[in-house]
């Protein structure tokens, strides 16, 4: 369910943003030859595609960066209930892992507001 699900939401957003490009660099054409009243149109058009592209790769961020986390956390949990004397090297482990996630997850996020914000 969750691999269909985060197929569905990679196909949106991949599709979200590949049209956002083509409406922006559409809209450039188009304003050099014609008049600028239809350029405000297409422009929010395209930034609220941008915006809506940059919010839904944040939410994908932080699902997959909560779902790595809660299956290391219970891959430690069930490695320490079957050997307790190694609960210290796997506590380590575990913190080191999260850690990395939660980076990959920080600089998606920035790269996601960064996106939003500079089309706004």
């Amino acid at each position: 369910m969750v691999n269909l699900l985060f197929r569905i939401l990679t196909v949106v957003l991949i599709i979200s943003v590949l049209f956002a490009s083509g409406v922006s660099a559409q809209a450039a054409t188009e304003s050099a030859q014609t008049d600028t009243r239809t350029e405000p149109a297409a422009n929010s058009y395209a930034q609220t595609l941008g915006v809506l592209g940059g919010l839904l790769g944040s939410g994908i961020i932080v699902f997959g960066a909560a779902l790595g986390i809660s299956r290391i956390a219970s891959g430690a949990t069930e490695a320490v209930a079957r050997q307790p004397e190694a609960g210290g090297r796997i506590f380590t482990s575990m913190v080191i892992a999260a850690s990395l996630i939660e980076g990959i997850a920080f600089f998606g996020l920035i790269v996601c507001f960064v996106a939003i914000f500079l089309l706004t």
